[in-house]
């Protein structure tokens, strides 16, 4: 599933190292993927990206698309950060379970409302000056 662009006009606030394990994660977000490591012994969803399996230390892994589609596990909203990240402060941290059973930690773009636990989010890819990055956004909801 092609998940949502979001331009934001800022750079990225911290430099994104790509290395040969997570390349392909960085690769799929130009395309509108979410990309997860996926071990091919036992099954298990990963991220962030790993060269092996944390349930059965397998090296064998591929690459797959999860929806986007998710339930806010948790969420807060950090006041002091550091510098960099300037207008973006302060800025909501969420833990999103996705449908497909993986709990991820990313960054809640802000709308005005404060969502309630255990409500539909998506993910999103932010689309930068200098690249891409992913987040979450509260899907439409009562109150």
């Amino acid at each position: 599933m092609t998940l949502p662009v979001v331009e934001l006009g800022l750079n990225r606030p911290l430099d994104i190292e790509i290395t040969k394990v997570t390349q392909p994660f960085w690769a799929g977000l130009t395309e509108g993927l979410f990309k997860v490591v996926k071990c091919s012994d036992c099954g298990r969803l990963s991220f962030p990206p790993r060269a092996i399996c944390p349930q059965c230390h397998c090296r064998a892994c591929q690459w797959v698309s999860v929806s986007g589609w998710g339930t806010l596990y948790s969420i807060t909203k950090v006041h002091n950060s550091p510098a960099i990240y300037g207008i973006l402060s302060p800025m909501r941290v969420a833990i999103i379970d996705l449908e497909e059973g993986l709990r991820v930690v990313t960054r809640m773009l802000p709308d005005g409302r404060e969502p309630p636990l255990d409500s539909p989010v998506q993910m999103v890819i932010t689309q930068h000056p200098d690249g891409f990055h992913y987040a979450a956004r509260p899907l439409v909801f009562a109150g």
